[in-house]
This record gives structure tokens, sequence and C-alpha cells, in this order.
């Protein structure tokens, strides 16, 4: 029956309490990026939301202007003030969209980190248990 040295057992403890806490860590990483991605999506909501409503009172001024026979130069100030409105909700849509991207991307980049990290654990203990 072959015994195994204390120092062995010791170095397993070791590893083993080391890659539990790597997991917790991950665990814990992937529930707040869970989270920043539920708030993204809220936010995303929110500004649709808001986009639609600036299109919609972009028809309510146009239906004004046509009733109350604004001059020329009174609509086309308050169109471009709209159509700015509407280029900075774009702007954040898509900023905030491409945060979105880089978060859904985040447990593939997590995963590879993970199994670079398990696979020098490994080479690292196979080189002390072979010496």
């Amino acid at each position: 029956m072959p015994t195994t040295s204390p120092g062995l057992i010791i170095a397993v403890t070791i590893i083993g309490g080391l890659l539990a806490l790597v997991g917790a860590l991950i665990v814990l990483y992937l529930r707040s990026i869970k989270g920043l991605i539920h708030g993204q999506e809220e936010q995303i909501r929110s500004i649709r939301g808001k986009t639609e409503g600036a299109g919609e009172r972009l028809l309510e001024c146009k239906v004004d202007c046509d009733r109350n026979m604004v001059s020329k130069e009174d609509w086309v100030r308050s169109e471009g003030y709209t159509r700015k409105e509407i280029k900075e909700l774009g702007t954040t849509l898509a900023r905030i969209e491409g945060k979105l991207a880089i978060a859904e991307n985040m447990p593939e980049i997590i995963g590879s980190t993970v199994r670079g990290v398990v696979k020098e654990l490994k080479e690292a203990w196979l080189i002390k248990s072979t010496s």
C-alpha cells in the first residue's frame, strides 16, 4: 500500500482551497456582471422610451405648427432643437449598447482567464510532483 507524503497532502489541500476561492470569486463576478447587464437593459428601455417620446413630441410640434400657422423661422428653430435632443439620445444609446456588448462578452473573457489559471496551476503542480 503506497503512502502519500504529508507535503503532497498539504499542497493538494492548498490548491483545492485556492481553486474553491477562485471559483467563488468567479461566481461573484459573474453575478455582478449579470446585475450590470440587467441595469443596462433597463437604461436602454428607458432611452428607447425617451426616443419614442421625442418622436411623438416632434409629430405634435408639426401638427401645432400647421394648426397655428407659425412662421417658418420659428418652426425651423424648434425642429433643430428636437433633432439635437434626438441626436443626443441616439449617441447615449449607442454608448450604452457598446458597453452592453462588452459586458455580454465578459463570461467568455473570464472563462479563458480561468482556464489559463487552472492550466498554470496544473503545470506548476506537475512540475512540483515530478521533482
